[in-house]
Formats: structure tokens, sequence, C-alpha cells
């Protein structure tokens, strides 16, 4: 293995005090400049030498704009290898990179631009229709970059065609005049910002300054072993740290080849892995139900992928996915705000359940009780909260949120606003958000466990709990939402019963309804808070409408 492969797994904490991400892309590009660093899914592939030279004349391109040090470049497309000429010139010109969740349509995504006051957006030309839907253009905005064919004629009677319109071809058209005088950024530097997904409120901005996004590399390299043969598979959209710095960041600063999906979809995920031999990728836990779902095949374990980070591996499935697909999956737990302090590849035999062990060297990490703040013993859950042991290594902050970064960072700790347990060893184990607990009859219920004994049950494919109110003051039923196997005519009562033989009788479902899909998030995380708010639907089972008592079905079961 190489001696760079050697250096960024034994990271040392001095090390932070020189890391941007121009400065890990220039070393890397130095050394592999004729091997493939990017190839798309069906698309297009670009050389390190060429990947910089683009990114170069796009950061030449956008000075001659005048976007300077600090102005806000807006990139709001699809993956692609255009999206990371955009991100890498920014970061050259140090100019603050928002990757915008393309996904936010009206309020989302006027928000988003008002808070972030853009001087330049780079857009993918299917998206500008959802720009030219708000009121207004941002006050600050001057220039729109497309990636794309011409603009639609349909948009030009908006304010989209008030301002001065660009094409990405023409960018790479031009030739850049200053590839060794571009401004030097430092690791305290504001690098990117990455909203949230919004699902309790307004999304916010978490600002993410250089040494914090290549910490969250280096920190990838080194949990998982990756150097410059490996072959990276990454359909996680480029607005989320897992895609973007997990992703991209890792493999490029490894100096392997990162294989680049547009979206994420189970049915060619295989597919994908075994055409393009990947040997190392990224899922989070509905991602991971959703390839296990698909039917099983004969070629399930015919591919290079070795290492799967998830984030989290399902409790219900983790042993028969890794068995099936014959590979390792290394689990993680972390945010926009922190990084990534707990992986569970330091421990020899990971626990099953387990979100890993502390980077102790990195992070301070507790969990206290989220209404005291004091300290919890180990097995006792309560809220995660976290703190950095290094400058610059965490969020600088919420972008125009000011109440809200004093208040996350609450006793001069993060609150991470998820719950957990330790055990006496060590082990850390993610229940669930604090806004998705239940409580029921003075139980706090995790949504999680619920949803995994669920999926034991061969006609559900996909699971969602949540809570609504009972009608006693802080106390919720609970709903579970399911949508069934194909060709699976899922029972409710029989369900029910199900479950029953699983779960304590405090966490079996009143209501069960049965969905063709979930509200999700781009990344496809289940959007929690919209099932709460659409309530009961006209097919909602309810048990006790149906005169079924737990009692009795206890009784059976016994």
């Amino acid at each position: 293995m190489s001696q760079h492969k050697a250096q960024l797994s034994s990271i040392s904490t001095e090390d932070v005090g020189q890391w941007t991400v121009p400065q890990i892309a220039s070393k890397r590009i130095a050394m592999s400049p004729d091997k493939i660093f990017v190839e798309e899914v069906n698309g297009p592939s670009e050389s390190y030498a060429q990947f910089w030279k683009h990114a170069q004349a796009f950061a030449y391109y956008l000075s001659e704009l005048g976007i300077q040090p600090g102005d806000h470049v807006v990139i709001f497309a699809s993956n692609s290898i255009p999206a990371l000429h955009a991100w890498m010139a920014a970061g050259l010109l140090g100019a603050v990179d928002v990757s915008v969740n393309t996904g936010f349509r009206s309020g989302s995504l006027q928000h988003v631009l008002s808070i972030s006051q853009p001087k330049v957006i780079i857009s993918d030309v299917g998206l500008l229709a959802s720009l030219a839907e708000l009121p207004d253009k941002p006050s600050t905005l001057e220039h729109i970059i497309v990636i794309g064919s011409a603009v639609p004629r349909g948009l030009s009677s908006t304010w989209v065609g008030r301002v001065a319109i660009h094409f990405y071809k023409d960018v790479l058209a031009v030739e850049c005049q200053q590839s060794d005088g571009f401004p030097e950024a430092k690791p305290a530097d504001l690098a990117t910002i990455v909203f949230t997904s919004g699902t309790t409120g307004p999304a916010k901005g978490v600002m993410m300054p250089h040494a914090q996004v290549c910490l969250i590399a280096h920190q990838t390299i080194q949990e998982t072993e990756m150097h410059e043969r490996d072959v990276f598979y990454n359909a996680h959209p480029l607005f989320h740290i897992a895609g973007k710095f997990m992703g991209v960041l890792a493999t490029l600063a490894a100096g392997g080849t990162l294989i680049l999906g547009r979206k994420f979809d189970a049915k060619f995920w295989l597919n994908n892995i075994q055409k393009y031999a990947a040997t190392i990728g990224i899922a989070h836990g509905p991602m991971i139900e959703m390839i296990y779902a698909e039917n099983s095949r004969p070629d399930d374990k015919k591919h290079t992928l070795r290492r799967l980070m998830c984030c989290p591996l399902p409790k219900g499935i983790g042993t028969e996915f890794q068995e099936r697909f014959g590979l390792k999956a290394i689990e993680m737990w972390g945010m926009s705000e922190i990084g990534c302090p707990v992986w569970t590849s330091r421990q020899s035999v990971p626990v099953l359940g387990s979100c890993g062990k502390i980077l102790t060297e990195w992070y301070d990490v507790n969990i206290v009780d989220p209404e005291t703040d004091k300290p919890l013993p180990d097995g006792e859950p309560g809220e995660i909260v976290v703190r950095p042991k290094h400058p610059w290594t965490t969020m600088l902050g919420y972008l125009g949120m000011p109440e809200e970064t004093v208040s996350s960072w609450r006793n001069l700790w993060f609150h991470s606003g998820d719950m957990a347990y330790r055990d006496s060893v060590g082990n850390m184990f993610f229940m669930d958000r604090i806004g998705d607990r239940i409580r029921r009859r003075a139980e706090n219920i995790s949504s999680y466990d619920i949803e995994a004994a669920a999926m034991e049950h061969a006609g559900v494919k996909e699971s969602a709990a949540v809570g609504i109110p009972s009608g006693y003051e802080f106390d919720d039923d609970i709903v579970i939402y399911v949508i069934p196997s194909e060709k699976s005519m899922l029972n409710p009562l029989e369900l029910l019963n199900f479950l029953s033989q699983r779960l304590p009788h405090f966490m079996v479902p009143r209501y069960i309804e049965i969905l063709e899909e979930f509200p999700r998030t781009p990344t496809n995380k289940v959007k929690k808070k919209e099932l709460r708010s659409r309530g009961l639907g006209p097919k909602c089972w309810d048990r006790k409408a149906e005169g079924v008592s737990l009692i009795s079905l206890h009784s059976n079961n016994e």
C-alpha cells in the first residue's frame, strides 16, 4: 500500500492546522495526474489532471464575474461532474460552496436563497423552472450559470430572464489565466454551507470550515482503510456531507476513483456495483432496507464491494444483509454540525446495533438527560452531546440564525437531538431522534424498535412508526405506516398479532395504515413530520374500533 495512504491513515492532530480543500486536491493531482478520478454512471469520466484543469477554468470564470473570497456560490444541481467543478472552483477562490437540496421548492427554496444571499447560482437547466416559480430573485444575485442547453423560452418572462445567463460549456471554453494566483484559503475559513432537511422547522444552514470538512474526509480514509486502488460508488447527493466529503473528498484525498451515480435506485444498486467493480460505498439505513427488499439473486455476492459505510445498519436485517452480499458494514454516527465522532471500525468485533465507539483523540462525547443536561450512567438512554478537542473541526454556527446556534451549544456542548445509550465498554447505541420519540403511558419509546419488529414480517417492505396525541396530556397513541411487499395481501390484524409477540405491550401500535409510498427527503429518509401531520387516513385500521385488546393478543400468544 502506498506511502500516501499510510500517512493519511495515521493522521495527526497537528495536521489539522494545514487542511483546506484546495490544498488536499492540489497535492493529490500532482501525485496522480493521469489516473481516472471521477466517472459518472453511464456518462463521461475525467482524470485528476482534467478535473483540476476544468475546476481552475471555472474558478477563473467566476473570478471574472467578480466572485471574491467569502462570497456565496449556490450550486443547485444533481450529481454530475460539472457540479463537482463548481464546488472545487468555489474552494479555489476562497468562496463558499452552498449546495442546495434539489428537492427544495417554493418556500423552502426561497428561504435558502434569502438566507444565503448568493452572487451566482449554478443550476441544472431542468431546475430553472423551480427558480422561476419564486416571486423575485435574491437581492444579491447577479449571475446564473446553466448546466445544460438553452434556457426554455417560457422562462424569459420571469425574473430568471432578467439575470445575466451564462452556460457551463462556455465556462470551460475559457482558458484559465491564473492557475497559480488564486487566493489561499485557511483551515478556519468557511468552506461550505450545508442545509439541514428542515423536518422540524426552516432548514438551517450549517457553516462548515475547511478543517472540518477535511477532517471528515481523512477520518473516512482512516476508518475504512481507503487507498488509491479503491473504487468508491457514491449515489448520495452532493448537498449532503456523506456524498461530498465522505465520498468525493475522501476519494480525492486517497487517490481512488469515484463512480458518481446521479441518484440512488435500489433496483440498479448491485448492477452498478458490479459494472464498475466498486470496492467501497456508502448507504444509510433506508437505502439498505430498500436494497435488501429487492429480490435476492444468484449473483448477490459476485462483486468486489467489501466495505459499506452504513448510517445506520438496520438491526433487523443487519446480519442477513452482510451475509447476503458478502460485505463488511462499517457504521458511524454523525451530523453536519459536528462531523462523525463515532465509528465501528476500531472495534475488533462490531456489536450488532451499535454505531461504534468515540474517536476520543478528536471529540468529547457524552449522554445526558435532555431536560437537565446532567450526564447519565451507562445503559441509560439520553441525548448525545459533543464538543471538539481541536479548533475549526466542528461547525462555525447556523447561517443567519444566532439564537439557534447558541441554543444548540447549550452549556458548552453541542446538543444533537439524538437519543442513544452507551454500554459499559463504550459502544454507542443510537435509538431515535428526540422529536421522533414516542411517549406512551410514561414510557419513552423508540420508533426504530417498532419499525425493526415490523420489518421482520415477510409481508412488510417498509415501515414507519409515529406518535399522535392520545387525548391524555403528554401521551401518544402509536401509528405504524407500512408499505407491503410485492404481491403481499397484508392483513392488519395478522400484523398486529405478529408485533404483539415481539414487542412489549406498551409498544404495540393502536393504528395500522397501509400506504403505497412514504414522503421522503432526496436522500430517501422518511419525512415522519409529514406522516404525523397527515393524521389518520380513511383506510387506517384501529384495533380499538375493531374490539381487539392487547390482553387478548398476549393471552393467545402464551
